[in-house]
């Protein structure tokens, strides 16, 4: 899945396996920092701060790409998982997406004090209703996909992209996850092509789409614009542009940092909204007035407890289990 806990290529000649695998890591590890800082603006403003008006918008620009990315890059490593036996590829999108969603929807309730006695706040925050709704999507296409294995993935798409265009405006169980459910098997059919796909980045006529991008950015801050199927080509195009930039850093220094992020991705992800929250009510609680005094707070500590937390689950197994569940990994007999 995007949100990993370790790296791994994409289906294709080993040749070019480690070159995806970098740019694949770096464009996650972006995705999972815009996230971040867009989150420093929505959780935030829930304790009466208000954002600047240039931080807003720059976060703004980036709605159409953030998660269409991400539910892509995931479905990219579909046909690799789908590559276990049943028993052992269900059971491990237990352990590693089921696990971590409903554990840190628990801790998110606690930090965020949703009312766990009342059974609506209960339904909403498990089927999805806090940041960690990508989690829960993702489990549905990783399940869904099994049964699906022999249906070419681009057939999935179409189904799924027609249905999200008839279905409600805006509808985050109908319109949304339909939607993010094509580009999930979408991915998959693109993996295919790691070639292609690889000529097409190191294309230079690849910045020709560099003004598409940047008028989609202003158009999306402009007129709140939010990702979904009428704007599945901006979305697509943003991927190709982010993608081929991604390519290009592989070797760059700056970018190794995004290549570890990339690869804890899921770390980052589920805890990054409790450091948010916790610096925000901390900041209420003090007094404090500066919104980019608190915003600023917020990432660092995400970064912080999130780089702890990623270390951690590499040395002590309590920690690990945070973000997969206890127990043996099942493993068919070859």
């Amino acid at each position: 899945m995007a949100l990993s806990l370790q790296a791994a290529p994409v289906q294709g000649d080993h040749t070019a396996s480690r070159s995806r695998l970098l740019w694949m890591d770096i464009v996650r590890g972006a995705a999972i920092l815009a996230v971040i800082t867009f989150h420093s603006v929505t959780i935030v403003e829930r304790y009466e701060f208000e954002a600047g008006l240039v931080w807003r918008n720059l976060n703004e620009t980036l709605k159409l790409f953030r998660m269409p990315i991400l539910i892509f890059l995931s479905g990219m490593l579909l046909p690799r998982s789908l590559a276990k036996p049943m028993p052992e590829y269900f059971w491990g999108k237990v352990r590693a997406i089921l696990w971590p969603f409903f554990l840190w929807s628990t801790i998110y309730a606690g930090a965020a004090g949703v009312d766990l006695t009342s059974p609506y706040e209960v339904r909403h925050l498990y089927t999805g209703g806090s940041h960690l709704w990508f989690l829960g999507f993702i489990f549905v296409y990783y399940i869904a996909a099994k049964p699906l294995s022999r249906v070419d993935p681009l057939l999935v798409a179409a189904a799924a992209f027609t249905l999200s265009m008839i279905s409600p405006d805006g509808a985050k169980y109908s319109e949304r996850i339909l939607y993010l459910m094509s580009l999930f098997f979408l991915g998959s059919a693109v993996s295919r092509h790691g070639e292609l796909i690889g000529q097409v980045l190191r294309s230079p006529w690849i910045w020709v789409l560099t003004p598409l991008v940047a008028a989609a950015g202003y158009a999306t801050a402009r007129h709140d614009l939010n990702f979904g199927p009428n704007w599945v080509v901006v979305s697509a195009v943003g991927f190709l542009f982010f993608a081929a930039i991604a390519q290009r850093l592989e070797g760059v220094q700056i970018a190794r940092p995004l290549v570890w992020i990339g690869q804890r991705s899921i770390v980052f992800y589920v805890s990054h909204a409790i450091f948010i929250l916790l610096i925000a009510r901390l900041a209420e609680g003090a007094g404090v007035t500066s919104y980019a005094a608190t915003a600023a707070a917020a990432i660092a500590l995400s970064l912080t407890g999130g780089w702890a937390l990623a270390t951690g689950m590499d040395r002590w197994a309590a920690v690990r289990w945070l973000f997969v569940l206890p127990g043996p990994a099942r493993r068919s007999p070859a």
